[in-house]
């Protein structure tokens, strides 16, 4: 009896988890809160990855992923003039241009 309430709490435990991180991960991004660039000619996600690796602590593969599923892109592909917005915090911007000044 003892045994099977501790595999009731346990399991109960695990579903409380999957839930959280499923209503987690089905949070919208609000994009307001990110950076919004315009690509130059030359520009890759790859390329932009690094260029601002030190404001989104991300992996470059996780950057690029991130940037395709909230910009609804179709293909790792860009083009110059394009408006996307990048895994950077409008904060985050903010600070390092006043570093930068």
């Amino acid at each position: 009896m003892k045994r099977m309430f501790v595999h009731y709490i346990i399991f109960s435990a695990l579903l409380l988890m999957v839930i959280g991180a499923f209503l987690y991960a089905n949070k919208p991004i609000e994009k307001d809160k990110y950076m919004e660039i315009t690509v130059a000619s030359g520009d890759t996600l790859w390329k932009l990855a690094k260029e601002y690796e030190e404001q989104h602590q991300l992996s470059t593969t996780e950057f690029i992923n991130w940037v395709i599923d909230v910009n609804h892109l179709s293909s790792q592909r860009i083009v110059a003039g394009e408006k996307i917005v990048i895994p950077v915090l409008k904060s985050k911007e903010d600070k390092s241009l006043v570093v930068s000044k």
